[in-house]
């Protein structure tokens, strides 16, 4: 019995240090969000190109940063990095690895990566991780990943996402789209994968692709911005009504809600409108706040700035085709209201989506 006893203690100090650990007034610290919400103190932002992660901090109390490759591996007994004044401090890790890391302060402590992934080959490949719903839950890291086309990703794009652990990759575009069309005009553009990838799923939406022949001919027929900001509003309207475009969805939150395929990735050719649209929803089950989803669905306008300037030199009109506008996603939320009735019918009744298994899956 003593010997049973003695192993007992030594696993409780064995597992109590991997998840554990006392700063120097003797205060455990665990892994984790805790404390105040510190989350606008501190953000970290990775170079495309040199992988350099760079910590941005704002506050003067005396602070401590750790890492990991995974949050279930943070080290709290090495400090990564420690000081007590704002400022911008480059972080010395492994340049093919993704880091979750852990600020905190005597005030409280956050779990923090880079938003945006330091990707050359993608524009707006995204950990949804981070996000505080209403209920002062946050997104876990790590978990989803949103992108626009991955079919340009280098060798050390593909090697960083595999750090990741990324297992699904769920594809919205069209045939098409991947395949080519227009005689050659739209090459071919199948996707890259990372090594880690073990499932691949085509849930085609032709709504939002705005290459369209659709698209196309209103282009040619001289469309103004103005109509074709309406023809953007109409297409959003059809991704939560269009009955197949709605099947797409409840098939992409089938597999989402499957934690054997975690972590997964979702795309579409920008990462703005179907996938877009896609992350609000996710967004709207895990209870985030209409405005918090709104302002991340708006930061496309930054990311893939840049993507479509060859075809704006050529057709100016289509600036409102290859961006994000608040009255595009508005469009959805107004179609849910009139054709569903709320957003959580929508959500739990035409999509099937479990929501208590979803905050489960997702939610720290």
């Amino acid at each position: 019995m003593k010997k049973v006893f003695n192993y007992l203690i030594i696993f409780f100090l064995l597992t109590g240090m991997a998840c554990s650990n006392d700063d120097d007034n003797g205060n455990e610290t665990i892994i984790g969000y805790s404390g105040k919400d510190i989350t606008g103190q501190v953000t970290v932002v990775r170079d495309a190109e040199t992988k350099q992660a760079v910590l941005h901090v704002n506050t003067n109390n005396r602070w401590e940063l750790y890492a990991g490759t995974a949050v279930e591996n943070i080290d709290l007994n090495r400090t990564l990095l420690a000081g007590d004044k704002e400022g911008e401090y480059n972080l010395t890790v492994d340049a093919d690895k993704r880091y979750i890391f852990q600020f905190g302060t005597n005030e409280g402590q956050v779990l923090l990566a880079e938003k945006l992934l330091p990707i050359k080959g993608a524009y707006n490949f995204r950990d949804m991780g981070g996000i505080k719903n209403k209920e002062n839950r946050f997104v876990r890291w790590g978990k989803l990943f949103r992108t626009d086309e991955m079919n340009k990703l280098t060798d050390e794009d593909l090697k960083y996402i595999t750090s990741t652990g990324l297992k699904t990759v769920v594809d919205f575009r069209t045939k098409g789209e991947k395949e080519g069309a227009m005689g050659g005009l739209i090459p071919p553009a199948p996707d890259k994968l990372p090594s880690s990838v073990k499932n691949t799923h085509d849930f085609e939406i032709a709504a939002g692709n705005i290459f369209s022949d659709e698209m196309l001919n209103k282009i040619r027929n001289g469309a103004s911005k103005e109509e074709l900001v309406e023809v953007m509003k109409d297409t959003y309207s059809q991704l939560v009504s269009n009955s197949d475009y709605v099947k797409a969805y409840k098939d992409f939150f089938a597999q989402i809600q499957n934690e054997a395929n975690l972590p997964v990735s979702y795309h579409c050719s920008a990462g703005k409108d179907r996938t877009g649209v896609a992350a609000m929803l996710i967004y709207s089950a895990l209870d985030v706040d209409k405005e918090v989803i709104m302002e991340d669905y708006l930061l496309s306008k930054q990311y893939i700035a840049g993507k479509y300037d060859s075809y704006l030199k050529i057709y100016p009109a289509i600036a409102p085709l290859v961006t994000v506008d608040r009255v595009y996603l508005e469009a959805v939320y107004k179609t849910i209201e009139e054709k569903y009735g709320s957003m959580n019918t929508f959500l739990t009744k035409e999509l099937a989506i479990d929501i208590d298994k979803m905050k489960e899956l997702y939610l720290y």
